[in-house]
């Protein structure tokens, strides 16, 4: 009963945040095994200050997780903060750049039931710039102990000239056996769906906060 309750006022929030801004949007829905998520979000910063905090958020993936942690990171509960879900430990990463792939290293814990310590997730994070001048960031990750089954998504960022940017996220994840049983469609949303538009509330506020720099 109590995580019943928890899980309704975390969707609550969302809710509340997601209905803030009338541009700004994530939606989830589950077939066959996958749950598939979008979402996106309206910066007001011009396409260089977006694509310098592209490049950062993938540079310090691969090189510098600690300092990710202070902005794009920021507040997600993935370093063993308390919860009665489910509790990250995102511990490191590290880049095999022979294998262009990000190596990472983190404990998944299910309170009171289950812990699945030094889980290791290989992943690919590749920028391109298309034809067109959007920005793409394909994610895919190739290889996880237990927590991940299949797990990709494409970052899009789109200038509308000096007005502004858009952000869109599609990400498709499929657990392991044992998470598949216990994160359901409503668990879901408490569990990843809030953390994924965090993390792009995170890169709209850092965009926006370095062109204020660059305009004063």
């Amino acid at each position: 009963m109590y995580r019943a309750i928890i899980i309704i006022i975390g969707l609550f929030l969302s809710f509340c945040e997601i209905q803030a801004s009338p541009t700004d949007s994530i939606s989830t829905y589950y077939k066959n095994g996958e749950f598939v998520t979008y979402s996106q979000f309206w910066v007001e910063a011009p396409k260089d200050v977006m694509n310098s905090v592209i490049d950062d958020f993938v540079y310090q993936t691969k090189y510098d997780l600690d300092e990710l942690f202070t902005w794009g990171l920021k507040d997600m509960k993935l370093r063993k903060e308390k919860d009665d879900l489910i509790v990250f430990n995102f511990k490191s990463t590290k880049y095999d750049e022979k294998l262009n792939q990000i190596k990472a290293i983190g404990d998944v814990e299910v309170p009171n039931v289950i812990k699945f310590p030094d889980i290791h997730v290989n992943s690919k994070m590749i920028k391109t710039i298309l034809p067109d001048g959007r920005t793409k960031v394909n994610i895919e990750v190739l290889y996880s102990d237990a927590f991940l089954k299949k797990t990709s998504a494409v970052f899009q960022m789109s200038s509308k000239g000096s007005k502004g940017c858009w952000l869109t996220l599609e990400s498709k994840v499929q657990f392991g056996w044992f998470f598949n049983i216990f994160i359901t469609q409503v668990s879901y949303r408490y569990i990843m769906e809030w953390r994924i538009r965090k993390m792009m509330q995170n890169i709209h506020i850092e965009a926006e906060k370095r062109a204020k720099l660059v305009n004063r």
